[in-house]
C-alpha cells in the first residue's frame, strides 16, 4: 500500500509551466529571424532565374528572327501589321522560348470570330481585319492565371488591389536596348558595350503607384512594362545618371513606377544580354547603373560593376 501511495506521478507546477513557455516564445524569436532570411535567399533565387529565363528566351527569339530583337512595344517579326503577326512589348514575344507557346496561341485575335477584349468585341481595326496574336486585347488571357515567370515571390504589391493578377508583372525591359518602330535593335551587333555589361531587364514592382508615369501598373501585356523608352506613352521619361538609379525596397505606394524597383536587401536582381544574372548592390554608383544601361555608350563601367 506504502509503494502505491508513493508511486503517484508528479505533475508539472504552474510556474514550471511557465518557465517552459518563456523557453519555447525565446527560441522562437531566435529563429524567426533565420526562417525570414532563409525565405528571402529561397525568393532572390527564384527571381533570379525567372530574369535568367527572360533573358534567355530573348537570346533565342533574336537567333531565331535573323538577329532582330523584339521590340519595346510594336509588330514583330514583321514590323508592321501582316496576317499572324504579333502586337506586344518584349515579353510577348519570348513566351514561345519559354515554354510557353500555349499561352502565346491564346492570344490569337481574329475578326469576326467569338473571343472578346476584356471590356469589348475585338474589331480588327487596328490590324486592318487581319488576325493577330495580339494578347492586351485578349479576354482569356485578361483572366488568365498568373505567369509564374513574371512574377517575383518578393514583390510585395500583389496583395493591392489592381489589374486582373494573371497579366502583373515583377519585371521590366530596358527600353534603350528594345526600341520601337520600323526597325528592330540587332543582337548583338547594336549591343557594342558587350552584352555582359548591358541590362536587358531588371526588377519593378508590379503596382507602384507612389509617382504614376503611366497608370501605377506593370503588366507583361503592354508597353508599360518598358522603361527608359517613350514608345506608346506621349511621356517624357527622365532617363540619365541620376533619374535613372533603381529604388530600393519602396513601399507600393510611395514608389515610381517608371523606375526599377528592388523588393529585395541590399541591391536588385537583373537580366544582361548575355543570358546571366547578377545581384547589383545598392552601393553601386549612379553613373556605373546607367552606363549598364545603356547598349552603345562606349562607357568604361566602373570598379564597382
Amino acid at each position: 500500500m506504502f509503494h502505491l501511495l508513493t508511486a503517484r506521478k508528479r505533475g508539472f507546477t504552474l510556474i514550471e509551466l511557465l518557465v517552459v513557455i518563456a523557453i519555447i516564445a525565446i527560441l522562437i524569436g531566435l529563429l524567426l529571424p533565420a526562417v525570414q532570411k532563409v525565405r528571402e535567399a529561397a525568393a532572390r533565387a527564384q527571381c533570379q532565374n525567372n530574369l535568367r529565363q527572360q533573358a534567355l528566351a530573348t537570346i533565342n527569339c533574336a537567333d531565331t528572327n535573323q538577329g532582330n530583337l523584339p521590340p519595346g512595344w510594336g509588330w514583330y517579326p514583321n514590323p508592321y501589321p501582316v496576317a499572324y503577326g504579333g502586337q506586344g512589348d518584349p515579353h510577348v514575344f519570348i513566351l514561345p522560348y519559354m515554354e510557353q507557346q500555349n499561352l502565346y496561341n491564346a492570344s490569337l485575335m481574329i475578326p469576326g470570330q467569338s473571343q472578346t477584349w476584356y471590356d469589348g468585341v475585338y474589331s480588327g481595326n487596328f490590324t486592318n481585319g487581319l488576325p493577330a496574336y495580339a494578347p492586351h486585347w485578349s479576354a482569356l488571357i485578361w483572366n488568365g492565371p498568373p505567369v509564374k515567370v513574371y512574377q517575383c515571390p518578393s514583390d510585395p504589391s500583389f496583395a493591392l488591389n489592381g489589374p486582373p493578377k494573371g497579366i502583373l508583372c515583377s519585371y521590366c525591359a530596358n527600353g534603350l536596348v528594345f526600341t520601337g518602330g520600323t526597325s528592330f535593335s540587332k543582337y548583338p551587333a547594336n549591343i557594342t558595350d558587350g552584352t555582359s555589361n548591358t541590362l536587358f531587364y531588371t526588377e519593378v514592382y508590379a503596382i507602384c503607384s507612389g509617382v504614376n508615369s503611366h497608370g501605377g501598373a506593370h503588366s507583361w501585356i503592354s508597353a508599360s512594362n518598358v522603361f527608359f523608352s517613350g514608345i506608346y506613352y506621349p511621356i517624357a521619361w527622365d532617363a540619365g545618371i541620376g533619374p535613372s538609379y533603381f529604388q530600393q525596397q519602396p513601399t507600393p505606394g510611395t514608389c515610381d513606377d517608371a523606375r526599377p524597383a528592388s523588393p529585395h536587401t541590399g541591391g536588385i536582381n537583373v537580366g544582361l544580354g548575355d543570358g546571366s544574372v547578377r545581384f547589383v548592390a545598392q552601393g553601386i554608383s549612379p553613373a556605373t547603373w546607367w552606363y549598364a544601361i545603356t547598349p552603345a555608350g562606349s562607357e568604361v563601367m566602373g570598379p564597382d560593376w
